[in-house]
């Protein structure tokens, strides 16, 4: 990982908004609609490539392939992952993800969220575990590094990272049905995503892990958990993803944390300074 030396070198989270046509074709894809497979990963090339240009016409020093070939950061996993159904299993529990506390607290605009957008995400179906989970197909992975690598050769940028989201973000998202038991399912999650974490740094990137869940869970996820409660969930989410890191460099990776960025009011934002310990404890250096 580079460090600055003579001027600050710039960067920024990852995820780019991705060209509508492209949107689409992504949107197809997960849907299982019927679509031109070759067409969809020619797009995907043509994005990252024009993306990755961008990045560096405005100066963005670390570059990311904006995640170009990826309907969502974390939704993503169920193309890679064995055992993830798209529909919830009967008697589930339908997690509340959207339940922020800082937005429960102003009904008006939570009725207006509601009505404007409905579930963020879930029009795309939620993934469920209902299986033991491993990581069986690493054709879109390939991809990725693939199509990040042309775009880094074509635009010569100083450094280029790619995003992969962490096991405690993903408990999350992708909702269990199979361990029955969070702290089973938060190890074998983290088993699962080393392969990825690992293939991003062999492939020469700096590999980020996205770790929302420091930050934003605690006012949605475990919003009904005291601080001491939370941070003790924090610890646990953080010694996966060291484990499941174990074999990278510290200077080869870099954390992500953030409380969301929905439109809300964000009052009950969980203080830096309490999740601080955590975040140095974590082994990305960045």
């Amino acid at each position: 990982m580079k460090t600055s030396t003579d001027r600050i070198l710039t960067t920024h989270v990852g995820s780019l908004p991705r060209p509508l046509d492209l949107f689409d074709m992504l949107t197809a894809e997960d849907q299982n609609q019927p679509h031109d497979a070759a067409a969809l990963e020619k797009r995907v090339a043509e994005a990252v490539k024009d993306v990755v240009a961008k990045q560096v016409a405005c100066g963005v020093d670390i570059v990311s392939d904006g995640d170009m070939g990826k309907i969502s950061y974390t939704f993503y996993v169920k193309h890679r992952l064995s055992n993830i159904d798209p529909a919830a299993p009967p008697g589930a529990e339908i997690p509340q993800e959207n339940a922020n506390q800082d937005i429960i607290e102003h009904p008006e605009f939570e009725a207006r969220v509601k009505k404007q957008r409905g579930g963020w995400g879930l029009q795309y179906g939620r993934p469920w575990v209902v299986g033991p989970i491993a990581y069986t197909n690493d054709a879109p992975l390939k991809q990725d590094l693939a199509h990040l690598q042309a775009a880094k050769d074509a635009s010569n940028p100083t450094e280029a990272f790619m995003t992969a989201a962490s096991p405690g973000v993903l408990s999350k998202f992708v909702p269990d049905d199979y361990y029955k038991n969070e702290e089973t399912y938060i190890a074998a999650m983290a088993d699962a995503m080393k392969t990825e974490y690992e293939a991003i740094h062999a492939a020469g990137l700096i590999l980020q892990i996205d770790c929302p869940d420091f930050g934003s869970a605690r006012h949605n996820q475990y919003k009904d958990l005291s601080d001491d409660e939370f941070l003790k969930i924090a610890w646990r989410n953080m010694e996966a993803v060291n484990a499941a890191t174990a074999n990278i460099p510290p200077d080869a990776m870099r954390l992500h944390v953030c409380w969301g960025n929905y439109e809300g009011p964000h009052t009950h934002d969980f203080p830096l300074a309490k999740i601080f310990p955590v975040l140095m404890a974590a082994r990305p250096a960045a």
